[in-house]
């Protein structure tokens, strides 16, 4: 497997382990500290989105792979972040919430598919 393969595979982790967190979230209201729950979570997500977005947008500008743009991978690591913040508070709308997972996932399969 290549770094962005990789990379990409840490990237569905996070996106699984949040729609899990969600989901018990949804089904009983935990309390959350922020400094020892939220911010080391959403830091570990942000810190795999920088890393994910060096790797595949010098190589989607050179590969140009077809239905990947630099816009739409942009978009992908802005709306994991929004739903590893919403994920702690379970009352967030599930329309809104499952969109933006399913959305993240999808993108992120394409990557694997398609990455060298």
């Amino acid at each position: 497997m290549s770094e962005i393969q990789d990379v990409t595979l840490v990237m569905l982790r996070h996106n699984e382990a949040i729609w899990e967190l969600y989901l018990a979230n949804q089904a009983e209201q935990q309390t959350f500290d922020f400094y020892k729950d939220m911010k080391p979570f959403v830091d570990g997500v942000k810190e795999t989105c920088d890393l994910w977005l060096s790797l595949v947008i010098p190589w989607v500008r050179t590969a140009r792979p077809t239905y990947l743009g630099e816009s739409q991978l942009q978009q992908v690591a802005d709306n994991i972040q929004m739903i590893a913040v919403s994920a702690f508070n379970g009352k967030s709308f599930y329309k809104h919430f499952n969109d933006h997972y399913q959305s993240v996932d999808y993108t992120l399969k394409r990557v694997m598919e398609k990455a060298p």
